[in-house]
């Protein structure tokens, strides 16, 4: 019988065992958490321990018990092209797997599973806080793209973790588990999956707040809009009222507090509201505001390709590729009357006059620029504090950037303008500022090591510290010892270039 036969044959051999178990009744399998609830979220340096417990319904054979701590992100695209027969085009990024070493007397000895007996093998994993460079191989524009890849995605999509609305599509979803496969060895060197099982985690790791993102004021090539002018007229027939101008910056973070904290208040973070009215003429007065609406805007860019830069409505707009997609909405956070706010009177300085360094030259600070308006002139401002509070009726996850798909969020606030003149309709002046949310995590608590890692690391130190001996050469290694000559820190001098001759060691010198 030729080697294909035999490869044949054990292939088939092994089909029908595989297909014998599964008409006989597969194991029971079970995954156990230790100090686990429903609904726990886990996070950086977290411990995942706990046990696998199998019973087999008949005697059955097997090599390898193999338990994983996995995560993967799953996109697809819908093909709109009318040149392909598929329906969607799929991505699976599998950026994380740890595998959980079993020792020899965890297993039964023959490795054969009895009827009716459980077999109990632990596992002890810890949440990482960085992925290995390799789980980021494509090309990236710039460092930061390479090291927001690296970062852990937090779970995403998946209402069997979550339990509420995370605002994601189905076209991508971030998932964790602890998977466990029963395996045979073929002859072949592939190995047979005789039986697997997976439990599902909700993993949200830590995320520091970033910077705040450099945004060109008047950039029509960003998705945010911080500053705008609205010229008001004083009715339908009349002239002119003035110019308002409403600035803003980048809020702070909202901050996820962590999951083992004891918080029961919302995060929350704080914007600010900058006006600016410059009248027409000195008989124009400020006009009053009406409402201002909140809203956060979820994004959430996905593709069935890697990304070399961090995406954006605008960067998918100008790149169109259709491998691409993002998905947008909104949640309502608040809307409330601002017209009690008051303005306060200013008077722009003389073109000459010094301005402090410490005055920024952003339009949200209401400054006096020559520009916007003439030496000796009024102008009008008044400040809105702006409370953002994430409803609690959603599942919120950090802000976040991996190869195919990215989370961003969009604080979008609507101002209302009333003037005085009759028949003319309100005004608004809509902003679109960036917001990051962040999660505290347990940075401070990692998980103390075990009875077996104490040992190996204290056995490592140890050896480190062994005092070591210095014995005499043993004759066969007396003369043969060849010194090199050493570097030196001066410059090179001409006999640094000339051949160099092997210096024999005097036997007295060892």
């Amino acid at each position: 019988m030729d080697a294909a036969s035999v490869a044949q044959s054990t292939t088939s051999t092994f089909a029908s065992y595989a297909r014998k178990m599964g008409r006989n009744g597969r194991p029971d399998m079970d995954i156990v958490f230790d100090n686990h609830s429903e609904g726990k979220i886990y996070t950086t340096f977290d411990a995942l321990s706990g046990r696998v417990e199998i019973t087999a319904p008949q005697n059955a054979r097997f090599d390898e018990i193999q338990i994983t701590l996995e995560g993967a992100v799953k996109t697809f695209v819908e093909n709109l092209s009318p040149h392909t027969t598929r329906s969607r085009t799929t991505a699976l990024h599998n950026f994380l797997k740890l595998t959980m070493p079993l020792r020899d007397t965890d297993y039964p000895q023959p490795r054969i599973a009895e009827a009716g007996q459980t077999y109990k093998f632990p596992f002890n994993f810890v949440v990482p806080n960085q992925l290995l460079p390799r789980a980021c191989s494509h090309k990236c524009n710039t460092e930061h793209v390479h090291h927001a890849h690296l970062q852990l995605p937090p779970s995403m999509g998946c209402r069997e973790v979550s339990g509420q609305d995370d605002l994601a599509p189905e076209m991508a979803k971030v998932q964790y588990s602890i998977k466990v496969k029963v395996l045979r060895n073929g002859e072949d060197g592939k190995d047979v999956v005789l039986a697997e099982k997976l439990r599902k985690l909700h993993i949200v790791p830590a995320q520091a707040e970033l910077p705040p993102m450099n945004i060109l004021t008047g950039n029509s090539e960003s998705d945010y809009v911080l500053s705008k002018t609205k010229t008001l007229r004083k009715g339908v027939f009349s002239g002119k009222l003035g110019k308002i101008t409403v600035s803003a910056i980048q809020p702070s973070a909202i901050i996820l507090p962590s999951p083992s904290s004891d918080a029961t208040l919302p995060a929350t973070a704080m914007a600010t509201l900058n006006l600016r009215f410059d009248p027409h003429d000195k008989s124009s007065q400020p006009p009053r505001l009406g409402g201002l609406t909140t809203k956060i805007k979820s994004s959430t860019f996905y593709a069935a390709r890697p990304a070399e830069y961090l995406p954006s409505h605008y960067t998918l707009a100008a790149n169109f590729e259709a491998i691409r997609g993002v998905y947008d909405t909104s949640v309502p956070l608040s809307s409330r009357c601002v017209e009690a706010v008051s303005w306060t009177k200013h008077k722009a300085a003389p073109a000459y006059t010094r301005r402090n360094s410490a005055s920024s030259s952003d339009s949200s600070d209401c400054s006096d620029h020559p520009s916007e308006a003439k030496p000796g002139s009024e102008y009008y401002s008044a400040t809105v504090l702006v409370p953002i509070t994430l409803p609690s009726s959603k599942t919120w996850i950090p802000t976040f950037h991996s190869c195919i798909v990215s989370r961003t969020y969009t604080i979008d606030l609507s101002l209302s303008i009333h003037t005085p003149g009759n028949g003319v309709p309100a005004s608004t002046v809509s902003l679109h500022l960036p917001i990051q949310i962040a999660a505290d995590g347990n940075q401070n608590e990692r998980t103390p090591m075990t009875a077996a890692e104490a040992a190996a690391e204290l056995a490592g130190a140890e050896e480190f510290l062994r005092p070591r001996v210095i014995e005499i050469p043993r004759p066969e290694h007396v003369g043969n010892s060849v010194l090199v000559p050493q570097a030196s820190d001066l410059p090179p001098s001409y006999e640094d270039f000339a051949a160099s001759q092997p210096q024999v060691v005097d036997p007295g010198r060892c």
